[in-house]
Parts: C-alpha cells; structure tokens; sequence
C-alpha cells in the first residue's frame, strides 16, 4: 500500500512540475519515442538488463518498439500490452499489480488490462499524451526502469524547454 500511494505522490509531482505550457508542446511521435526507447535502453544497460520497449500514443498506437539483443521474445507483446494498459486506466502498471496483489482481484477482470509493473503514463500538464511499456525483467525491475526513463525523459524535455 505504501508503495503505491509513493508512486502516485510521484505522478502527481512530474504531473505538475513538468513546466510544458499545454500537452501540445510534447507530442508522441517517432522522434521522442526513440529518444524515449534510447534512456530506456541506456539505463537497462547500466542495470544489466536486457527489455523489450514500446511507446503508444495517446490512440493507444505503436508509434516505436524495440527490444534488445537477448530479451526473451515473450516479452515483445509484454511492452505492447503494459504501454498500452498503463495509458487505458492512466496510471502505472505496477500500481495495478501491486492492487491485485493486495487482494483486489478485481484488476485481474479488467478487458485488454496487463497488471505488471513496466507500464507508465507519459502525462503533460495533466494530459495524457501517450505511454511506455517495458518487459524482459523482474516486475519491480521493469517498473523502476519504465518510470526512471519517462522521468528522466520530461525533465530533460522541460530543461530544452526553458532554454
């Protein structure tokens, strides 16, 4: 419970300190999904993980897959179905894993929902604007690293913004 109140606290505060004027200013296209997919990639690296990573738009449309050399194939469809949960019920996968898991077995009937942490909203001034899903290790690995990127990912975006 704990944990998922934390990582509510923390979507609400990259929700409000993104510092972009309107959702408009960051779109969901090829050239921020790579660069979304190169932070994951890179800090997978640094935690010697190997992950499959997709990036929707806020359609709920691929607009950028790809996984590593050496990530299992199961986890292809993972990142699809994890992007696309977390941008369906607005909110990290891991929150819903960790919801199921504290016995709200009722997450587990939701239609097309992946409850597995690696899903994370990708919010800009309250708007969603697209999604990341993340597979190929443990769930609490691949919802630090989903989480880590798409930070990571906003507050250099609002720093380029500044400038």
């Amino acid at each position: 419970m704990f944990q998922r109140r934390t990582t509510g606290v923390v979507l609400s505060l990259l929700i409000a300190t993104t510092g972009f004027a309107s959702a408009k200013d960051l779109t969901v296209n090829l050239t921020t999904s790579n660069t979304l997919i190169e932070q994951a990639k890179k800090l997978a690296t640094a935690s010697h993980n190997r992950v499959a990573i997709a990036i929707v738009d806020a359609g709920g449309n691929l607009v950028a897959f790809q996984k590593m050399d050496g990530t299992q194939l199961g986890s292809i469809e993972l990142a699809i179905r994890k992007a696309k949960t977390a941008l369906s019920f607005a909110r990290p996968t891991a929150d819903m894993e960790h919801a199921l898991n504290s016995g709200n077995y009722m997450i587990s009937t939701l239609p097309n929902a992946l409850p597995a942490g690696g899903g994370y909203p990708i919010v800009v001034n309250n708007e969603l604007v697209g999604a990341l899903g993340l597979s190929g290790g443990e769930g609490e690995t691949d919802a630090h690293l989903a989480q880590s990127t798409v930070t990571t990912f906003l507050q250099a975006s609002k720093a380029k913004s500044t400038e």
